[in-house]
């Protein structure tokens, strides 16, 4: 049975499913379908607030029977980031002191308008229509909501300093990827990858792009519709069985039925920068890196 030893955990809304998807190309690395089982946290926090992860151990594991063979079995639980406590025990304890993890870090006060839209999209337990009012609320309501994802932690998602902090204190191997150099210089940080796993440096097809952002739901019904089981997606399915062809359909559907995301306030960009700016200072510090343009 395969075991994972590289594991990207995160931070959601930074790259992490473009990366999952290019280092599937390499032909020493597989990395696992579904992209975040979340094995590692899903009992502890909850069953029901990731209801598509993996809760059982032998289903987790035989996520990686494919690949085996290879040097390196992925996965891409972006979650993990934020509960340290739960996943680095785990790690050293199951899958070994060399398993490899890989850390991606944005500006955080982008990651926390980009990550409420991501949830606003998907789980229509997000019923907040404004940034503003669900950023105040997210704590309380995570704590309060058994359900709710921790996706919706929009603040404390992009606590970065001590959760990376944690990572780096406590486990061997660990490589950290900044954004913004994700984006200025793709295939240079695939390379600094490539060198962390000790593997032979190859170029990566990024012509397709993955999770793309920017885009909301025009009205709440049909978010509803599109999102939620019932019974006329069941009826499509039988009639239907072609996944490809559904998924066209759908993305037809989407986008005659959405709409360009807003920029965020800059009243609210103000209040993000003011938060995390202590933060910002002190990851600077641990990393070597000025991180400070992030909150100027």
């Amino acid at each position: 049975m395969g075991k994972p030893n590289l594991f990207i955990v995160g931070a959601a809304k930074s790259g992490t499913t473009s990366l999952h998807n290019y280092l599937n190309q390499h032909k020493d690395i597989f990395m696992c379908s579904p992209k975040e089982p979340h094995f590692l946290i899903n009992n502890e926090i909850g069953v029901e607030r990731i209801p598509v992860g993996i809760t059982e151990k032998k289903a987790y594991e035989e996520l990686f029977d494919i690949g085996k063979d290879k040097r390196y079995k992925g996965e891409s639980s972006v979650m993990y980031l934020m509960y340290p406590e739960l996943v680095i025990p785990k790690i050293k304890q199951e899958y070994g002191e060399e398993s490899k993890v890989i850390i991606m870090l944005r500006n955080p006060v982008e990651r926390a308008y980009s990550g409420f839209h991501h949830v606003k999209r998907y789980n229509v337990k997000e019923d907040c229509k404004d940034f503003k009012t669900a950023w105040y609320k997210s704590e309380i309501r995570y704590l309060e909501n058994k359900d709710m994802t921790p996706a919706s932690r929009y603040q404390e998602l992009g606590m970065y300093f001590l959760q990376v902090q944690q990572y780096l204190s406590q486990l061997n191997n660990v490589h950290i990827i900044i954004y913004d150099d994700y984006k200025t210089d793709f295939q240079e940080e695939i390379n600094k990858v490539f060198d962390f796993l000790e593997l032979e440096r190859v170029v990566v097809n990024a012509e397709q792009k993955h999770m793309v952002g920017g885009w909301e739901w025009e009205n709440e019904r049909m978010k509803k519709l599109m999102m939620k089981d019932n019974s006329l997606k069941s009826v499509i399915k039988m009639i239907l069985p072609f996944k490809y062809l559904r998924k066209k359909i759908k993305l037809k559907i989407q986008e005659r039925s959405t709409v360009k995301v807003s920029l965020i306030l800059e009243e609210d960009k103000q209040m993000l920068r003011n938060f995390y700016r202590e933060d910002v200072r002190k990851l600077s510090v641990l990393l070597n890196r000025n991180l400070n343009f992030w909150i100027e």
